[in-house]
């Protein structure tokens, strides 16, 4: 998908804390990261300080703060990798907030509900800054669950082809999608239509039949797979309809979100489905 989108990454870990760095644009970054289904969420950030002492972190921290010098609340949170040194989390999150306090007497603490979160990482030698968080769209990478068939001709259609996606199914086009359509599922899994595999019960590999139809009856499905009389397990396939009992704004917000989903989110009311 960085080949797609032209895009540098280098993947990498500090310590328990996975990242991903890039000399791209971080717009473009942010693009590619939110089309990858699996992902959660995504934390930007960027090295704050080359050094760890809290007086002069608190100084960049603020240099950063295009509100300094209003009045606002804060509190600080510090996720502290590798060897404990000088500072435990929570005693350093003390300390910043203390200088910071010092260096703007428009800052007021405030641990239950601050109008900023300042969230750190801290490594021996120097402090990351995490931005705003970006809600992704979670999900399983497509193909661990199956492949499933699937004609995207219409709007609905291509909705209801993402959710399965998005569900860990590999999508297989069958004759008749929209190609622009198509495109856009082809954002979010570049090996669009490619059958995934499995292991026989000798070990052998072979193609895994589609377990499920969008956009086309059972009937026309079955046409289109050969079973081998050789396979002991065949499973029929089922009609899947994952739009049933959407309302039409939660349509919209999802038809935005897969077009641009580091601005739009999948599911922008939460509560409405767990509550």
């Amino acid at each position: 998908m960085a080949k797609k989108y032209q895009v540098s990454l280098v993947q990498d870990r500090i310590k328990s804390m996975e990242v991903v760095t890039s000399n791209s644009p971080p717009e473009d970054v942010e693009n590619l990261l939110c089309h990858v289904l699996g992902v959660v969420a995504i934390d930007p950030a960027k090295v704050i300080s080359d050094v760890i002492d809290p007086s002069k972190v608190a100084k960049a921290i603020l240099e950063n703060d295009n509100l300094r010098g209003q009045k606002r609340t804060f509190g600080v949170r510090t996720k502290r990798v590798g060897p404990k040194g000088s500072y435990s989390s929570q005693g350093y999150s003390g300390e910043i907030g203390r200088c910071m306090c010092e260096q703007d007497e428009t800052l007021s603490v405030n641990l239950s509900n601050p109008d900023i979160w300042v969230r750190l990482v801290l490594e021996p030698e120097r402090v990351w800054l995490l931005e705003e968080r970006i809600i992704a769209a979670g999900g399983l990478p497509p193909g661990v669950q199956g492949d499933v068939l699937c004609r995207v001709s219409d709007e609905e259609s291509l909705l209801s082809t993402f959710l399965i996606m998005r569900r860990g199914s590999r999508i297989i086009p069958v004759e008749g999608c929209d190609e622009q359509l198509l495109q856009i599922l082809q954002d979010w899994d570049p090996f669009l239509g490619r059958t995934t595999a499995i292991l026989d019960l000798h070990g052998k590999v072979k193609k895994r039949h589609p377990w499920g139809v969008v956009g086309i009856s059972v009937e026309e499905g079955e046409s289109m797979i050969q079973r081998p009389e050789s396979d002991v397990k065949t499973v029929p396939l089922s009609t899947l309809e994952p739009l049933c009992g959407w309302t039409e704004s939660e349509v919209e917000a999802l038809s935005k979100h897969i077009r641009m989903p580091s601005k739009n989110l999948c599911m922008p009311n939460l509560d409405a489905w767990v509550s």
